[in-house]
């Protein structure tokens, strides 16, 4: 796929001859044609998914279809996200742990942490 910028003096003069014929080749993409097309994007981004088969209760599809309608994007997309968001919350809480960790472990630290409690 090319990034080289289309200007409109490249396109053929019966692209703008009639408004049908402009319609045809600048449409708006909805619905299933637009989501292909955002997936090839992110997919040339570097972005790839994985296909998975997974089972879930019948509530919590239904949950994420009612608010993707809502909002005007795909259910799985909200799952995705949902569970990204899980997954992110769950390495910033092993950080903090990790890190409550070091700083009780460091005699030198807690000193001065002593120290200034008592100030």
């Amino acid at each position: 796929m090319s990034n080289k910028k289309i200007e409109l003096d490249d396109y053929p003069d019966e692209v703008f001859a009639t408004e049908e014929a402009f319609l045809k080749r600048f449409r708006r993409l909805e619905g299933d044609e637009l989501a292909i097309h955002k997936r090839r994007i992110a997919n040339s981004r570097g972005e790839k998914k994985n296909r998975v088969t997974i089972y879930l209760d019948s509530d919590i599809i239904f949950k994420f279809k009612e608010t993707a309608e809502k909002e005007n994007i795909g259910y799985q997309t909200l799952i995705n996200d949902a569970l990204r968001q899980l997954v992110d919350n769950g390495s910033k809480e092993t950080e903090k742990q990790s890190l409550k960790d070091e700083l009780l472990s460091d005699k030198k630290f807690l000193r001065n942490l002593k120290s200034a409690l008592a100030a």
